[in-house]
């Protein structure tokens, strides 16, 4: 019978001429780069995904509208995504370190001249496109550099190291909502910016574990960073469209969960802190989920389905209730099963297109996923302008998470299917 363990690992491994160099140490320094990790994850995410009390305020206090407000976070938290590709192909070219600090400089250029303006348009430049695609150059190497200390304790290596934007998300919103009450909103950006430069700090912790051919005086090619045979792996192509599709709905309840308490009388002191219950059960779930997957009688992708499906559900669901008790309920769900996506998505990722090809199926995969990441939150704000609520806003993003967890039936049957050719 076949292992369970072995039932994703890609066939591009095989495909590859050259072996691995050497083993990789699975810690050693690893573990100080899973702690950059960590520090990346947390000021990243915790910013994105605090998005949803910035949302409050804006509408709130400057009354702008629901769906164009709503395309300020989308924008920054898609194009962090969206530039996935182009930042992995850099990453292989002039390596992690590099990247990485002109993705610290973008995102505090960015954060900092969106506490300069306050009209929307503005907005989209500074916050939407230079802190995207700054946050994008920040994190992408943060998860490639994973993938060059660890390969057997990549699930966990990842689950620690993405927990930091669960601790990040506890932090921030609370801390975001006090600094927009108390000091306004340029300095509360202003502050925003300064613990954004603290992202300088994960860059000289990058430390390839291998020397890159460019330090021998040999140039990779265009042709081989720019490689899309990759494509022509069916179950890496449909693995990729069943992670978009979930994105589409996956980061409503960031942007507009706060907005909805706040709709049903909730005060936003305490609607912001329904991120950080979620976040922190993120967290959590990201460690047990980690620890879990390691064991060789679990199958990586079935935890996976079962948790895109426990949020469908518990998203579906979230409508029914209109207390504040509810609401955290759905928070701690949420944001536990949040972890099983967060933290092993990367991994499943390398493990159907292959571990050698890790950064650029990653980085591929971000760039597609963030075309729907884009549309769900303006679609959602849409919806509540044309209804008055939010509830058919979580119907259908329930009932596309749910639908994408049906779909992961078929890339495990791809996968195996190819592995036997």
């Amino acid at each position: 019978m076949e292992d369970k363990e072995q039932i994703f690992h890609g066939d591009s491994d095989e495909a590859e001429p050259e072996q691995e160099e050497c083993e990789k140490p699975e810690g050693g320094w690893g573990w100080v780069v899973c702690c950059g990790t960590f520090s990346v994850n947390f000021i990243v995410f915790g910013i994105h995904n605090s998005f949803g009390v910035v949302y409050e305020y804006l509408v709130d206090e400057h009354n702008m509208g629901e769906a164009e407000t709503a395309w300020v976070g989308a924008m920054g938290a898609s194009l962090n995504f969206l530039f996935g590709p182009l930042a992995s192909l850099l990453c292989d070219r002039y390596g992690c370190r590099r990247v990485a600090f002109v993705g610290a400089v973008l995102s505090v250029t960015g954060l900092f001249l969106t506490s300069l303006v306050t009209r929307l348009h503005y907005m989209y430049l500074t916050y939407g496109l230079l802190w995207g695609i700054g946050s994008s150059f920040s994190f992408v190497p943060s998860i490639v550099m994973l993938g060059e200390y660890f390969d057997k304790r990549l699930a966990l290596a990842n689950g620690l190291g993405t927990s930091g934007s669960g601790v990040g998300s506890l932090i921030a919103s609370p801390a975001i909502n006090y600094l927009l009450r108390v000091v306004g909103w340029s300095n509360c950006l202003r502050i925003l910016s300064g613990v954004a430069a603290f992202l300088v700090v994960a860059c000289f912790l990058y430390k390839p574990f291998k020397p890159r051919k460019r330090d021998r005086g040999v140039t990779t090619p265009c042709s081989q960073l720019c490689d899309v045979s990759i494509w022509k792996n069916r179950a890496y192509v449909a693995w990729v469209l069943t992670v978009a599709l979930f994105q589409f709905g996956y980061p409503v309840p960031f942007v507009h969960l706060v907005k909805y308490a706040g709709d049903l009388g909730i005060p936003s002191s305490k609607g912001s802190w329904l991120v950080g219950f979620l976040s922190i059960m993120s967290t959590v779930g990201r460690v047990i989920f980690g620890k879990l997957c390691e064991l060789p009688c679990v199958n990586k992708i079935y935890v996976y389905q079962f948790s895109l499906l426990a949020i469908g559900l518990s998203t579906v669901i979230c409508p029914i209730t209109e207390s504040y008790a509810g609401l955290v309920v759905y928070s701690l769900v949420f944001g536990f099963f949040d972890g099983c996506f967060v933290g092993q998505v990367a991994v499943i990722t390398g493990d159907i297109a292959g571990k050698r090809r890790l950064s650029q199926a990653i980085g591929n995969m971000f760039g597609v996923v963030a075309i729907p990441m884009i549309l769900g939150p303006p679609v959602a704000g849409w919806l509540y302008e044309a209804s008055g609520s939010y509830h058919q806003a979580f119907f259908v993003c329930g009932g596309v998470a749910i639908i994408s967890s049906l779909l992961v039936f078929i890339v495990s049957r791809l996968d195996r299917n190819q592995r036997r050719l």
